[in-house]
């Protein structure tokens, strides 16, 4: 659950409180991920990209994000 807070952090998104049915699902998703190794080290790394190529949460991050964004 940590990693994927902090993605939807480092990409400016949060997570729905509570979590809806697909918040839920991502928790889940990240929960099971094999990639937790390479997550951690992005996630200690500055910027903001990089995941979405292993990410299995990548499409609902930048959907949250895109939801918080503010013109």
């Amino acid at each position: 659950m940590k990693r994927l807070l902090a993605m939807l952090r480092r990409r400016g998104a949060t997570l729905p409180n509570p979590p809806d049915a697909d918040g839920a699902a991502a928790l889940r998703r990240c929960d099971s991920c094999p990639h937790t190794k390479l997550c951690d080290e992005l996630l200690a790394s500055p910027g903001n990209g990089g995941y979405r190529a292993f990410c299995p949460n990548a499409h609902y991050v930048e959907q949250r994000r895109e939801g918080s964004l503010k013109f």
